[in-house]
């Protein structure tokens, strides 16, 4: 009440008394009154953001069940779509692939150094078709 009149206050507490406006009851923002209704719009989203927000965190499995089986079922459409966006942002995601690898070369490192182990023979085979095929030439 420190940075408000008294005139206004009596004003906001006249018209609360007239059920013309309400004040939330979280972020005492003033809103027109509504029958029942408490919150503001703005407090009600971040409710309900939050609520979404713990269901997915205790459900992640059901949730990741549930992409899945829709990627499967629109996976044409879904790859489409990824294309598309790629296309339109194409210097975007090559920047941002560009600065993890550069944030995280020991990683990358390691990680290429895990593939090569594991894929040693294809990797050999690869080259050696190359190779050979570059000889012919």
């Amino acid at each position: 009440m420190d940075d408000i009149s008294e005139e206004t206050f009596e004003e906001i507490k006249r018209l609360i008394s007239l059920k013309k406006i309400t004040i939330c009851e979280t972020c005492d923002n003033i809103f027109s009154y509504v029958p029942q209704k408490k919150f503001c719009d703005d407090c009600m989203r971040e409710k309900k953001n939050a609520q979404k927000r713990k269901w997915r965190e205790e459900n992640r499995e059901k949730e990741a069940a549930r992409k899945r089986k829709y990627y499967e079922e629109n996976r044409e459409k879904e790859r489409a779509r990824k294309r598309k966006y790629y296309e339109e942002n194409r210097e975007k995601e090559l920047a941002r692939k560009r600065k993890y690898r550069e944030e995280n070369r020991e990683k990358e490192r390691a990680r290429h150094r895990k593939y090569c182990e594991e894929n040693r023979e294809e990797i050999n085979a690869r080259r050696r078709a190359r190779y050979h095929a570059n000889k012919e030439k």
